[in-house]
């Protein structure tokens, strides 16, 4: 009975493609088309800016976070997957984009002791618009998989600002500063932090939010999103 009620349910709600949301079989989260096309980063990777060194150029930049890690560019496909996941109300890739982020942890930072994952926060006024914190949706699926506890709330971003893909570089950092608050200190005093995003462009977002959990007095503090921003040169 069961059985027949999934494949029922499966042809009035289709299960669809995270990154393009064409129709997939059951239990598959992903196409053919998009799996063999996904940006995936494979090289040899640097460790300040989580790109392959072939294309970093972050030329050594001091962050307040100790590393960075993503399984992807941001381009082709999982663009796409993450337009939809943000910005057409569809949060079904949270799990997909998890389980990619949980291997690309395991690779990059699986010596490391993690005494919680957070995500970085968006504003009341966001979060209202959009009914959900993407980043958040993410970050709970990650714990779920890795068994790192997760903590909501730790960052709060107090002030809403512009957008940081629509700015040009030199307005991002200031766009950002100010904005975000450690309600309690006490909470990430000498922790080591996994920081949890959905996509880093040029870094200024994770390193503002990474400023504040420093300040706040955490030991080490490592940041993990779904993809990266190629280099653009």
């Amino acid at each position: 009975m069961k059985k027949k009620r999934n494949v029922l349910l499966s042809l009035i709600f289709p299960e669809r493609c995270v990154y393009c949301g064409a129709r997939v079989p059951g239990g598959t989260p992903v196409c053919e088309k998009c799996r063999k096309s996904l940006p995936r980063i494979e090289e040899k990777v640097c460790p300040k800016c989580g790109r392959g060194k072939k294309v970093c150029d972050c030329r050594g930049k001091e962050n307040y976070f100790d590393g960075i890690a993503a399984p992807f560019y941001f381009s082709g496909c999982v663009r796409n997957g993450l337009h939809i996941f943000k910005f057409r109300n569809s949060t079904s890739g949270a799990g997909e984009f998890a389980r990619e982020m949980a291997e690309t942890l395991k690779q990059r930072f699986g010596d490391i002791a993690f005494d919680f994952i957070t995500e970085v926060p968006v504003s009341r006024k966001s979060l209202r618009a959009r009914g959900y914190n993407q980043s958040a949706l993410i970050a709970k699926e990650l714990s779920s998989l890795t068994g790192i506890p997760y903590k909501s709330g730790v960052i709060e971003k107090i002030y809403e600002t512009r957008a940081q893909h629509g700015l040009p570089g030199y307005l991002r950092t200031g766009n950002l500063s100010g904005v975000y608050d450690l309600p309690e200190p006490s909470a990430v005093k000498d922790k080591t932090v996994l920081l949890c995003d959905d996509i880093s462009t040029s870094g200024e977002t994770l390193n503002e939010c990474a400023k504040m959990l420093w300040l706040g007095g955490a030991k080490s503090i490592y940041c993990i999103t779904l993809a990266l921003t190629p280099v653009r040169k």
